[in-house]
């Protein structure tokens, strides 16, 4: 395991982009080291004068025994020396001198004139001279005169002296290094160059590909994604882009969604009053009937009242226009009026509301809202239990003296798993055939209350939690009903 984790964080170091861009950054200033690296050394080894002379010198050394080793057998077998077959490196020249001065052979550039200069200088008691042969002596390409380095060596036979050897050979030009750490330098530069503008443009294309995609992007059409297979910053960037889109594109369908809701409850009752007003216009000619027709114009309009204002609170919420007024809160205090206030509804609905214990626990938070909070939660208790389950319980609960604990249950028919992660959005009602009833709109409902069915209730109730800093939950099983369950914070208790 520890083995598997090391190499997944070796991985997960090595993708990472500044990882590999200071790896690319390392690998052009090894390569432009290596190039100015080079290039000192190579100037040092083979275009240092000291060095060059050196070799030079031992390549006259070279040539000067092996010649002499030659010559001397030669001239001992008594043969011309200019017989003997040499092979001689460019530019270099030989001269062989009897003991008198006079020539035995001669290879090579060599004129009179520095022929005689060399007989000259044979009594000249240094082995090696520096000599500058003219241009016009020497065929070469550099167009100056050329320095010589010449050397003097005596072919001796038993002490005596039968020739003189003299051996030249030409000195390297002088090499200025300056414009070769120029040019250099500028190899160097301009492979930084190169590589530094590749590795931008490899390294950038994930930016491009995302600014071309967020360019595509439109209000109306956000199924685009990036789909960046890797496993870098940028691949963390697309994934948060996408994930970014995912969040857009289900807030846009749930804003298209709620508008449609909207309007559709809206137009609900607004459909029946013009229905019921046509109906009072054209048949009715009695008083009841007149009194009905006003009663069921007021009950929609009391249901659009409803959806209104709870609109108007969750658009205030939801920009933060709404301040709660804090203060000491006890939640007993609050199950049991909300019990109170809804025993009547219960009752009609023929369903037997129960309280378990309500024990004090202290809250700083708002009393008017948080009674909303919990009548929500029972009303809607009752109205989905009503017909097919005939309890609903409250009691409170307090948990390690931290949280405080709201439990709503209910026998009723219970909540499929799939709705469950949608309870809680703006008009959202698990049973989607549920439309507003025109004669469940006659059943008297709590004065100052809502009217069920509009599906906000538990928007409401999310949201009032959440600005106490708690949290809801629920729990539910087909055909075994539901729990929910507000954990608000307590107050700390006095040492």
């Amino acid at each position: 395991m520890k083995r598997r984790n090391f190499f997944h964080a070796l991985h997960a170091f090595s993708s990472s982009v500044r990882v590999r861009l200071t790896l690319w950054y390392l690998a052009i200033m090894a390569f432009i080291m290596f190039l100015f690296g080079g290039s000192l050394y190579a100037t040092q080894t083979f275009l240092n004068p000291s060095t060059t002379n050196s070799r030079l010198e031992s390549q006259l050394y070279l040539d000067a025994q092996q010649l002499e080793a030659n010559y001397k057998q030669t001239i001992l077998q008594g043969k011309s020396p200019t017989t003997q077959k040499e092979t001689l490196s460019s530019g270099e020249f030989v001269l062989l001198l009897r003991p008198d001065k006079t020539v035995l052979d001669k290879r090579g550039p060599l004129s009179n004139s520095i022929i005689q200069q060399l007989q000259l200088r044979v009594e000249n008691s240094q082995p090696g001279i520096d000599l500058t042969m003219p241009q016009s002596h020497y065929n070469g390409w550099h167009g100056t005169d050329r320095d010589y380095r010449v050397l003097f060596t005596p072919i001796l036979n038993q002490n005596s002296r039968i020739a003189i050897l003299i051996i030249g050979l030409p000195k390297p030009f002088p090499v200025v290094v300056l414009p070769i750490w120029l040019f250099h330098g500028m190899l160097g530069l301009l492979a930084a160059a190169i590589g530094g503008y590749w590795l931008a443009g490899k390294t950038l294309s994930p930016v491009k590909m995302i600014t071309r995609t967020a360019n595509e992007i439109s209000a109306t059409d956000l199924r685009r994604r990036l789909d960046l297979k890797r496993k870098d910053e940028f691949g963390q960037l697309a994934t948060t882009f996408d994930q970014m889109l995912d969040r857009l594109e289900a807030a846009f369908k749930r804003q298209a969604q709620f508008t449609a809701d909207a309007s559709h409850e809206l137009r609900t009752p607004l459909t029946i009053i013009d229905l019921e007003i046509n109906r009072a216009l054209t048949q009715l000619h009695t008083f009841e009937g007149y009194r009905q027709v006003l009663e069921v114009i007021q009950s929609e309009n009391e249901q659009m009242t409803a959806i209104v204002n709870s609109l108007l609170l969750l658009a205030r919420a939801d920009t933060g226009q709404i301040a709660l007024h804090r203060q000491e809160v006890d939640l007993s205090d609050i199950a049991l009026a909300s019990v109170e206030r809804l025993l009547s509804l219960a009752r009609q609905s023929e369903i037997t509301l129960s309280t378990g214990d309500l024990p004090e626990l202290l809250i700083q938070g708002d009393q008017h809202y948080l009674s909303r909070m919990t009548m929500n939660l029972v009303e809607n208790a009752i109205k989905y239990t009503r017909g097919v389950g005939k309890h609903v319980h409250v009691e409170l609960a307090e948990e390690a003296d931290t949280w405080g604990i709201i439990r709503v249950k209910d026998d009723g028919p219970g909540i499929a798993k799939e709705h469950l992660p949608y309870l809680f959005d703006r008009f959202y009602r698990v049973d989607k055939a549920r439309t507003h009833n025109r004669q469940a709109s006659l059943v008297v409902q709590p004065r100052g209350e809502e009217p069920g069915g509009i599906g906000l209730g538990l928007s409401i109730v999310q949201w009032i939690v959440q600005d106490h800093h708690g949290e809801v939950q629920v729990e539910s099983s087909m055909g075994k009903g539901s729990t929910f369950e507000v954990r608000l914070p307590l107050l700390k208790k006095a040492e």
